[in-house]
């Protein structure tokens, strides 16, 4: 964060590698948690997990924290061209093949019919 997000962390008293550490620890759990693929292929534990229970709870509260900061500050860093960025980023990957590609609607094969039901009245 830059600017008015930086003077928000100062007036919360989160020193600013602390806020880094923590958003960086909570997200890398957070991907695990929403079953996010690996990139590189092997499962590799989240380092918040290594944590005590009342470390982990600080860390995810100052995340939560940093983010509602970083939403009041108008989202910096947030912008077209790092959506172009991620978008290469993401083009070179599925290229590379460590992401395979998702297919699109028309390469998608059509649903089989149901099978008729024995419920269903036949005139």
């Amino acid at each position: 964060m830059s600017g008015k997000a930086d003077a928000a962390l100062a007036a919360a008293f989160i020193p600013g590698e602390a806020a880094s550490l923590s958003a960086l620890l909570v997200r890398a759990a957070e991907e695990r948690e929403a079953g996010w693929p690996s990139l590189g292929g092997r499962l590799v534990s989240p380092a918040l997990y290594d944590l005590p229970d009342d470390a982990q709870r600080i860390a995810r509260r100052m995340a939560g924290d940093i983010r509602a900061l970083w939403e009041t500050a108008g989202r910096p860093h947030f912008d077209t061209p790092r959506f172009k960025d991620a978008y290469r980023w993401l083009v070179a990957c599925v290229r590379s093949g460590s992401i395979p590609p998702v297919l699109t609607i028309g390469e998608v094969p059509p649903l089989p019919a149901p099978a008729p039901s024995k419920f269903t009245r036949n005139s």
